[in-house]
């Protein structure tokens, strides 16, 4: 059994397993039931949905796992490069674990022997680089607060919306009947 610790606040990071069971093991298991209960047996961790990914590598056929990796989840071609060996030597099942599956709480999970870590992998982040705000508008509580409610028009405007909303009525009644 291996430990893996996740730590807290965590974002941005995928966990590669590849998964110990026959294929047909797996298929039988997947058409017997759901994908994220099979995802549940596997970890021992009930991750939620769309926060882990289970697939047969070989759907991947035409593009490849380290490919799928650094097009789908914006993983560095420096990260794939220092694993490339293992990633195309991979068969069967693989199940990918995202950050968000533990919510950004520290978690210590029990890897049984069904799965094997291959790696972890950091989604790149783009540079957020923004030039500061200085306009007085941007600044907080710059404005000044309005505490009178506006009044709604009284008199003959009220009286001329009034008259117009029946006209419309009318109209319409007229319409629907002919």
């Amino acid at each position: 059994m291996t430990l893996l610790n996740i730590p807290m606040g965590e974002f941005g990071q995928i966990r590669l397993f590849a998964v110990n069971r026959p294929i047909d093991a797996m298929t039988r298991a997947l058409r017997s039931s759901d994908k994220t209960q099979v995802i549940t047996d596997l970890l021992g961790f009930d991750a939620a949905p769309n926060t882990a990914e289970l697939f047969a590598v070989s759907d991947l056929t035409g593009v490849g796992l380290p490919r799928y990796l650094t097009d789908g989840y914006t993983v560095t071609a420096a990260q794939i490069t220092r694993d490339r060996a293992r990633l195309d030597a991979l068969d069967g099942y693989i199940l990918l674990l995202f950050s968000s599956a533990f919510d950004g709480a520290e978690t210590t999970l029990e890897i049984g022997p069904e799965l094997t870590l291959i790696g972890t992998y950091g989604e790149e982040q783009p540079a957020m680089t923004a030039s500061p705000l200085t306009a007085d508008a941007a600044q907080p509580y710059t404005g000044v607060p309005n505490l009178t409610p506006i009044t709604p028009p009284r008199g003959r405007a009220g009286g001329a919306m009034i008259l117009l909303a029946m006209l419309v009525g009318a109209g319409l009644l007229l319409w629907w009947l002919l």
